[in-house]
């Protein structure tokens, strides 16, 4: 079976990418000589025959164009991907042509094959956005050019995902527990794991330096190394005891130990931000890049409702199960 062409040249193009290259060195060596480049034919150069008749490398774009769309000039200015494409074409000619031989097309196989692809045809067609005047192109038009009023409408009902949410930072210290996450059987029993804070809570009073304790002492392994600092997180990742407590300490001492599911902790707040609203003209821009695929899937959508108007298109119901009767009763076996 013959591969699609979007895969083909896809695995083309990735492998003719270019290798990162090393430093240059002191001395270079001299530059070896580049590959002669393989000149694109003219349309009417004939690149193969079936029979006396000639395919030329006109033939041979217009089926490209069809098949890669958009990547067909990409192909084409590519030797290496250009030579792969045009040899699967000359291939489904050679079985194109076989297939005509044999008269294939007075097969029902072939006449539902055609029949689907005819459907198919008409679709990529109408919906073609490089077409001058097609419905699709008038639909990507629209579609990826909001204007300013519809981008501001837009970022009035979805004000909350361009809001700076409400923010800390804080140092923390944990002592897990045993069965916490992460902990298994490790961890410390309940009466350890207080008597381990209190002796932290003592050293903190004695003139210790909480990063310094943090460092020593803390089973968090994403900030012990950072002396306990979770720097300008938003709020809603944390367990729900631990923002708690943050949202209500006083900035700059250390609270008493709170309990998570993770074990106890030792908190010192060095700032919280409260949730600000975006400024529409800083993210106006933002806001117009990602209107756009929800825009694009409501107006096909609609057209797609109106096309169903246009041609008269009425989708039958699917009928309900009927309900099932019970099984005849089996007569009994006469008596001998």
């Amino acid at each position: 079976m013959i591969k699609p062409i979007l895969p083909l040249l896809s695995a083309a193009l990735l492998a003719q990418a270019p290798a990162p290259q090393p430093p240059p060195a002191l001395v270079q060596p001299p530059a070896a000589k580049a590959p002669a480049q393989v000149s694109e034919p003219k349309p009417t150069d004939p690149i193969a025959y079936l029979g006396a008749k000639a395919i030329t490398y006109g033939d041979f774009t217009s089926w490209l164009q069809v098949m890669a769309g958009p990547r067909a000039e990409m192909v084409r200015n590519t030797p290496a991907t250009r030579k792969q494409a045009m040899k699967q074409y000359l291939d489904t000619q050679v079985l194109a042509a076989k297939g005509r031989r044999e008269k294939l097309n007075t097969t029902p196989e072939f006449k539902t094959t055609l029949a689907a692809l005819e459907q198919q045809a008409y679709v990529r067609v109408l919906m073609d956005d490089s077409r001058n005047g097609s419905d699709g192109q008038k639909l990507k038009a629209k579609a990826e050019n909001p204007t300013d009023e519809e981008v501001q409408a837009y970022f009035k009902a979805n004000a909350e995902r361009y809001a700076t949410p409400a923010k800390f930072t804080a140092r923390h210290i944990l002592v897990s527990v045993k069965g916490a996450p992460g902990s298994g059987d490790k961890g410390l029993t309940d009466e350890e794991a207080k008597a381990k804070i209190a002796k932290i809570q003592a050293e903190l009073k004695a003139g210790k330096k909480f990063e310094d304790l943090a460092k020593e002492y803390s089973d968090d392994p994403g900030s012990k190394n950072n002396g306990g600092l979770y720097k300008d997180v938003p709020f809603g990742r944390f367990a729900k005891e631990f923002e708690q407590a943050v949202n209500t300490q006083e900035i700059g001492v250390v609270g008493e130990p709170v309990k998570t599911s993770f074990g106890y902790h030792l908190i010192l707040v060095e700032s919280r931000s409260p949730k600000e609203a975006a400024d529409f003209e800083k993210v106006k821009d933002q806001v117009r890049r990602q209107m756009i695929p929800e825009r694009r899937e409501k107006m096909t959508q609609d057209f797609l409702e109106a096309a169903r108007k246009d041609v008269a298109f009425r989708e039958v119901p699917e009928a309900p199960a009927a309900a099932q009767a019970p099984a005849p009763p089996v007569p009994a076996p006469k008596a001998p």
